[in-house]
């Protein structure tokens, strides 16, 4: 079977020294932390379309603090899943994580 392409898409920038490896670790950050801000926005405005979503997901008309932190720390982790396999398949970022047993 032939490959469509290869991963890394971006050849000749990966964290091969620090200021990449920064910059890199900083993109990724800044996606994860943007996106969750966005959320825990969202779930600010009772009117919004995400609040109303989980308020019936909940079966409630009010979101406590809890319920809010469970909400935005699922969509930071989902979040961060993606932003690192898509910064993976353009920059070959997070090859470094991997350890030998």
């Amino acid at each position: 079977m032939k490959k469509i392409f290869k991963i890394p898409l971006i050849y000749n920038f990966k964290s091969t020294n620090y200021f990449n490896a920064f910059i890199l670790n900083a993109l990724a950050s800044a996606a994860i932390t943007a996106l969750a801000i966005e959320m825990r926005y969202q779930l600010y405005q009772e009117k919004s379309f995400t609040y109303l979503f989980f308020s019936n997901f909940y079966g409630s008309r009010i979101l406590t603090e809890k319920q809010k932190v469970f909400i935005v720390f699922l969509t930071a982790f989902f979040t961060a899943i993606c932003v690192y396999f898509i910064m993976h398949l353009f920059f070959g970022f997070g090859g470094g994580m991997l350890t030998n047993n």
